[in-house]
């Protein structure tokens, strides 16, 4: 499975790594499976920040526990196909995407509701910034939202182009994704493409 199954093992230590973790860790590396028993899994991974690597080990339990070893195959597809599941606390709890999203949702805001000709008339610092009638601002504002809108949702049609035909995902894990990179862009569509880096090198592997 080692050799053959880098994205799988890959996607369950990442689902075990802390909040912290994921801040300060740079890249995981060399996920190979060490053990497995009726109640959990073993994979070792080297675990690399900005200055160093050290080697770790995560552990993920099986719950229920199998009955038997015969089980295993299928427990570790449907804890593959779990673990590739984008989870939309992300969207809080990473920086990155969490300032996406307040930008874009701050931009949407603007387009949408704000009547900058009003505003400008009543603010006199909002007129010298915006210009008399806020067209200035409401150009800026106009363009931002289309193009940030616009590089998202074609970002989230490639991701989920990608999702199903290279990673295999399940249509409602393709969707998930789709929905996610629809409203940061950027942030979440490197984890896609990380997922697509490490299947490739994976399936060269298998036709050497």
């Amino acid at each position: 499975m080692n050799e053959d199954h880098q994205l799988s093992l890959y996607a369950m230590v990442q689902s075990t790594l802390s909040r912290k973790e994921k801040l300060t860790l740079v890249s995981v590396k060399n996920c190979k499976l060490t053990s497995v028993n009726l109640n959990e899994a073993r994979i070792s991974y080297l675990a690399c920040g900005k200055n160093l690597c050290a080697q770790k080990d995560a552990v993920l339990p099986f719950d229920p526990p199998m009955l038997s070893l015969s089980d295993c195959r299928p427990r570790f597809v449907a804890m593959h196909q779990q673990c590739l599941q984008p989870n939309f606390s992300w969207l809080l709890t990473e920086p990155l995407s969490r300032t996406c999203l307040f930008l874009m949702a701050g931009l949407g805001y603007a387009y949408y509701c704000v009547d900058m000709q009003a505003l400008a008339e009543q603010n006199e610092t909002v007129a010298a910034i915006a210009g008399e009638k806020g067209e200035v601002f409401a150009y800026a504002v106009k363009i931002s939202w289309i193009f940030g809108i616009s590089a998202h949702i074609l970002e989230a049609i490639y991701a989920a182009f990608v999702c199903k035909t290279v990673l295999k995902m399940k249509n409602m894990a393709a969707l998930s994704w789709f929905l996610i990179i629809s409203m940061v862009g950027y942030p979440m569509t490197t984890k896609v493409l990380e997922f697509v880096s490490i299947q490739k090198k994976s399936n060269k592997g298998k036709h050497k």
